[in-house]
């Protein structure tokens, strides 16, 4: 197949009949463009191996044995400015936001005032001028560059071309001088089509015209995206990573506020490991805890590090202590340290979420993409980084952003803005 047409679109859209003959035209002619059948089948075999991936994850504990894994406490690592001499930065920004969007609105914000909303760049109140998360996380690098003497790669992933977050964050980040960042890259994630059950590309007005439903490559979609050649260039994110020195990175969430000492520990810990997870402890351990847990898996003559999900954890899991006997498996928080041979050697696995509803008339369906957590497994010598539940906050609803800004005058990340901005 290499062009949609009417008959093939009533085929695999869901419900292509459901448009006008006008609309089945814009939809057909938009997918051509954007999404052409061999794209389509590309992502439906996707889709396939991630669903057979998932049944293969299920198993991971069969006849395997667990071990608690091993751990670098942050609390007894020294502040080392130089760990950071070969590090670059990924701050993962591409997320629409839509649930702070709709909390916002319920708080009464009017809705033409979110036409160039982001999550990323959404201001903190009481705060320091219009900073957000993605803007306050810039200065605080800024400062640390400053601190050093040295100039850290800054990679920023934004959601797919053409999205809010790709026209509004790199206007943002110039108009505001980079915040003082000498080298620093913007980048699009991919996306994927998202299908229904039956493997039918799902759709969804926006307007007046039909458009296909799609999302981004999920967790895993920017540490992919930094094997590929960057606009208009022959090197890969990668390749400008190590042209500047880089070793290792760290992998941050740009909707979130960090202690600067978290990136400082985080850079330490990577330091003698090619693959580190920020993980908490627990304090106690219930089937219903909802985190992704970090576990050593020792089955069939190998030993890995890798994250277990609610739904497949066991009895064994929720028994294993640290040596000390006060401590349950630490739980993942999204942040991690690779090496960027272990990025460049390994391409991440298809993986499926558990079924998402993206529109209210359709059957629940996953979304497929990689996620970061399926490279700890590749890594030869990994570690968790334990850290304190309140060196960082993490962006999700308007009842957040209070909570957010408290946090950022905690660790006077409000003196750090002006600093980057009004620099002595």
């Amino acid at each position: 197949m290499t062009k949609w047409s009417i008959d093939l679109a009533r085929k695999q859209v869901h419900n292509f009949d459901n448009l006008n003959s006008d609309e089945q035209e814009y939809l057909v002619d938009y997918l051509n463009q954007t999404f052409p059948p061999d794209t389509y089948e590309l992502h439906r075999n996707c889709r396939k191996q991630a669903l057979e991936n998932l049944k293969t994850a299920q198993t991971t504990l069969e006849g395997a044995q667990q071990h608690f894994p091993h751990c670098i406490d942050s609390s007894e690592l020294e502040i080392n400015y130089d760990s950071l001499l070969e590090c670059g930065i990924v701050l993962t920004a591409g997320g629409d936001g839509e649930r702070l969007r709709n909390s916002l609105i319920a708080q009464g914000v009017a809705e033409e005032s979110l036409r160039d909303f982001t999550k990323a760049t959404c201001p903190l109140p009481d705060f320091y001028r219009t900073c957000g998360t993605l803007q306050t996380t810039l200065a605080v690098i800024s400062d640390l560059c400053a601190r050093i003497n040295h100039q850290i790669p800054v990679i920023i992933t934004t959601g797919p071309a053409g999205s809010v977050t790709s026209r509004v964050i790199p206007k943002i980040i110039g108009d505001n001088n980079n915040f003082g960042l000498k080298h620093i890259q913007i980048i699009s994630q991919d996306e994927r089509l998202h299908l229904t059950q039956d493997n039918k590309i799902a759709w969804a007005m926006q307007g007046d015209k039909p458009l296909p439903i799609t999302h981004p490559d999920e967790t895993g979609g920017p540490l992919m995206k930094l094997r590929a050649r960057l606009p208009g260039k022959k090197e890969s994110a990668l390749d400008w990573l190590s042209e500047r020195n880089c070793k290792k990175t760290i992998v941050l969430q740009g909707t979130a506020l960090y202690d600067p000492k978290l990136i400082l520990h985080m850079a330490s810990a990577g330091i003698h490991h090619n693959a580190v997870g920020a993980g908490i402890l627990r304090k106690s351990f219930c089937e219903s805890d909802p985190f992704g847990t970090f576990v050593v898996v020792e089955k069939n003559d190998r030993s890995r590090l890798i994250i277990i999900e609610q739904e497949i954890r066991n009895a064994a899991t929720f028994s294993l202590k640290d040596p000390s006997g006060s401590w349950f498996l630490p739980f993942n928080t999204g942040l991690y340290v690779f090496s960027l041979d272990l990025l460049a050697q390994h391409s991440l696995p298809d993986y499926a979420t558990p079924p998402k509803q993206v529109l209210p008339e359709l059957e629940r369906s996953p979304k497929i993409g990689y996620a970061a957590t399926d490279l700890l497994p590749f890594a030869a010598d990994p570690a968790v980084l334990t850290i304190s539940s309140d060196s960082f906050g993490v962006l999700k609803t308007a009842d957040d952003l209070q909570k957010l800004s408290d946090l950022g005058k905690k660790f006077e990340l409000h003196k750090i803005c002006e600093k980057v901005e009004n620099p002595a």
